[in-house]
């Protein structure tokens, strides 16, 4: 029997496309094992954020073309085919395609009818976590099981915000694409612009879902908030969250990262949301504390707006955790600049904060711009960051 293994190297959305594609080399014949010297196929599904998670899946890449049995196919997919074509020319000849672009692995596996009778949305398989989401995954159950530990506000804060969702929380992704325009981020080039699920779809999927029993649901996407510009009406995320929250047989609901200038403009909607309690993780990353610096990001939204509306939700909802991701030696970025981004992660005291070094992607208005920060000096303040929030976390609560 033919064998076949998928892996899955991104985020929520490259990880529910693994699911996905599990079901198309399963359609087409193929069991599905865990090691790649087993398989006959193998399909990589990269991720290309930044130039470390592209490193990463490009050195898998080599890695799997050394391993493989003689005869066995590779197939590359994901973000890194679209952002990055160039690392992949001379490392691998084979068939790539894009995460929009499904029908190509159904092509290739000589699969009849339509993409749609597959199924991205419902519980994401332990196969496609990578190793630290799998003993993340592990250790999220460990404490749940044991009451003690899971009394442990500390403890219990800190898992939460890790966004890796068990067997129990059905996955459902709303949209994919965004309406950014940010100079650094060359996302866009591989996810286009929005394409939302529509809304009718979504309440069969939320039916499906309670119907199997499932209580607790995440809503993933590329920009969730981007949901609805490609839809007929006024519609946001925001109605689809308030007709899920009418569903009282769903008592937890997982968002991905809510844009900014997203909370900002609806901000009164976004409060009475969270009233409703079954809402654990409020995730808006603000990216920097610097005016000059979020204007040269093309971020709409100015610093002082986003703390603002993160204080008034900390002050109203105490028990909600908090996640961020904060970006340090972006082109141009002053000491000035930087000691605003470092007032902000001193001042929020949020659950959890990502720091990340600006690096050049392909493509983007910001790889053109002069003023770039030395690695050095980058490195030395995503380590200063760090320190801040880790001194948050255990020394002021």
């Amino acid at each position: 029997m033919n064998k076949a293994i998928v892996i899955s190297l991104g985020c929520i959305s490259n990880i529910m496309d693994g699911s996905l594609y599990e079901q198309m080399v399963s359609a087409a014949g193929y069991q599905l094992v865990s090691k790649i010297e087993h398989a006959n196929l193998i399909v990589i599904n990269t991720c290309a954020f930044n130039r470390r998670k592209e490193d990463i899946s490009v050195e898998f890449i080599r890695e799997v073309h050394g391993r493989k049995r003689s005869g066995s196919r590779v197939v590359v997919c994901g973000c890194l085919p679209k952002i990055h074509s160039d690392a992949l020319a001379a490392l691998h000849p084979d068939i790539v395609f894009g995460p929009r672009e499904n029908t190509a692995l159904a092509e290739f596996l000589n699969l009849q009818g339509p993409t749609r009778e597959f199924h991205d949305h419902g519980p994401v398989p332990l196969s496609q976590f990578s190793a630290l989401k799998k003993a993340l995954y592990h250790i999220k159950n460990s404490v749940d099981a044991v009451p003690i530990l899971r009394s442990v506000p500390l403890l219990k804060r800190q898992l939460a915000v890790q966004f890796v969702y068990d067997k129990a929380v059905y996955c459902l992704r709303v949209a994919s694409g965004c309406l950014g325009t940010c100079s650094y981020c060359a996302i866009r080039f591989a996810k286009g612009r929005p394409l939302s699920t529509p809304v009718e779809e979504i309440r069969q999927e939320v039916d499906r879902a309670i119907q199997s029993g499932f209580r607790k649901i995440v809503l993933a996407g590329d920009e969730i908030t981007a949901y609805g510009a490609d839809l007929p009406g006024d519609v946001n995320i925001l109605d689809v969250i308030d007709e899920i929250q009418q569903r009282k047989e769903i008592d937890t609901l997982y968002l991905e990262s809510f844009e900014p200038s997203f909370l900002i403009a609806h901000f009164p909607r976004i409060n009475i949301m969270l009233e409703k309690g079954n809402i654990p993780v409020f995730c808006s990353s603000a990216q920097s504390g610097s005016n000059r610096i979020l204007a040269l990001m093309k971020r709409q939204y100015r610093a002082e707006e986003y703390r603002r509306c993160i204080r008034e939700i900390k002050e109203r909802f105490p028990e909600t955790c908090f996640r961020n991701e904060m970006m340090v030696g972006f082109p141009g970025e002053t000491d000035d600049d930087f000691q605003a981004s470092l007032a902000m992660v001193r001042d929020l005291r949020l659950d959890f904060v990502r720091v990340y070094e600006y690096e050049d992607r392909p493509n983007t208005a910001a790889s053109r711009m002069a003023s770039k920060v030395p690695a050095s000096v980058k490195r030395k303040r995503r380590h200063t960051l760090q320190r801040q929030h880790l001194f948050n976390v255990f020394f002021r609560g």
